[in-house]
């Protein structure tokens, strides 16, 4: 009994993942289970709003946007998973940016195999607002979260892509590697996204 007591209290200590980057649990992956787990558990509510912002040109009805959101979140683990090396620091950089990136594709698959076709168009039509930066900032912030939720789904395709990505944090550079776009695209799709969605907030309060 002494012997057991004294290896439970002599045992290496398990490493505290929790404060470890995302990058550094993706380098351990390969060979801690303990190191996927935290990192899957951190990023799957991120990657799936992404994912459910993306499949509102693909689905009308949110129960089955959820779902399938669900079903591509798994493929997108699964993905990584299977070649936890598929992703280097050295030619990556980010890990979030790499798995969102690899979340986009998963969607533009699951568009191929449905044999739908994401709206491209850049759909540059400024508001007629007559707003500054500041006032259209002041007015998005001011938005309850589920005024943003609803003005965010109404948004064009790339734009939504653009806003959500920036909402998580990503950024330009990132955004627009994520996005396979010129960052001055990225620049112009955030502008108009924001423009219009404080026109919305406008003509809700009239």
């Amino acid at each position: 009994m002494l012997k057991a007591v004294a290896t439970r209290i002599f045992a290496p200590l398990s490493p505290n993942y929790s404060h470890y980057s995302d990058e550094q649990l993706a380098q351990l992956a390969a060979d801690s289970a303990k190191a996927r787990d935290v990192l899957v558990l951190r990023l799957s509510d991120d990657v799936l709003y992404f994912l459910q912002a993306q499949l509102v040109s693909l689905s009308e009805d949110s129960h089955t946007r959820r779902q399938l959101a669900l079903d591509l979140l798994h493929e997108v683990w699964l993905r990584w998973l299977a070649q936890p090396q598929r992703f280097s620091v050295q030619q990556q950089g980010s890990f979030k940016a790499w798995l969102f990136s690899l979340a986009r594709n998963q969607v533009i698959d699951y568009a191929r195999r449905q044999k739908r076709h994401l709206p491209v168009e850049e759909c540059l039509q400024e508001p007629n607002l007559h707003l500054d930066a500041q006032h259209i900032e002041g007015l998005i912030m001011a938005a309850t979260e589920q005024q943003l939720t609803a003005a965010i789904a109404d948004l064009p395709h790339l734009q939504r892509e653009a806003l959500t990505l920036q909402l998580e944090g990503f950024s330009l550079q990132e955004i627009a590697q994520i996005t396979a776009s010129a960052q001055e695209s990225v620049k112009t799709r955030l502008r108009y996204a924001r423009a219009k969605i404080a026109a919305t907030m406008v003509k809700g309060a009239q």
